[in-house]
């Protein structure tokens, strides 16, 4: 399971013909995709790297989770529109299902693939490394430090 870029192709896809007339009839000459999309998937990887993985390029998304990347990327989309018959019950039960397997991913439930080409990147995350080397110090001796 690579990582793979998001495109609005895959998005739209998953979309009845007659929902892709009345989103460019709402729409107009603006493509709302285009300016949510890079939005999700940043939201996404950064949600990926506080999990304690790894993430690849800009733009990409694990095979992994995919489906819910779009699930998101809808209905953030179907949102951002005036009143419509798009945002509906099974949608919504999509994205939240998508919600949920992206808070396992956070908390480090989950672990992600890791990408061919990592970015290096530093930032929040659960990561603990705990090393520990040699004995234990005991510490009471520590109270009377500084006292005569």
């Amino acid at each position: 399971m690579p990582w793979n870029p998001l495109t609005e192709d895959m998005v739209k896809k998953q979309i009845l013909p007659d929902e892709i007339t009345l989103l460019t009839a709402i729409q107009g000459g603006t493509d709302i995709l285009a300016s949510i999309l890079p939005n999700v998937i940043a939201q996404l990887q950064a949600q990926i790297l506080v999990g304690g993985n790894q993430i690849g390029p800009v733009g990409t998304v694990p095979d992994q989770i995919l489906q819910d990347a779009i699930a998101l990327a809808r209905w953030e989309w179907f949102s951002s529109l005036p009143n419509t018959d798009l945002l509906s019950e099974s949608r919504k039960a999509q994205k939240d299902r998508a919600e949920k397997h992206m808070e396992k991913i956070v908390t480090g439930e989950e672990k992600v693939e890791i990408p061919a080409a990592p970015q290096v990147v530093t930032g929040p995350s659960h990561r603990v490394e705990i090393i520990r080397r040699g004995h234990r110090l005991a510490t009471h001796d520590y109270d009377t430090l500084g006292s005569s």
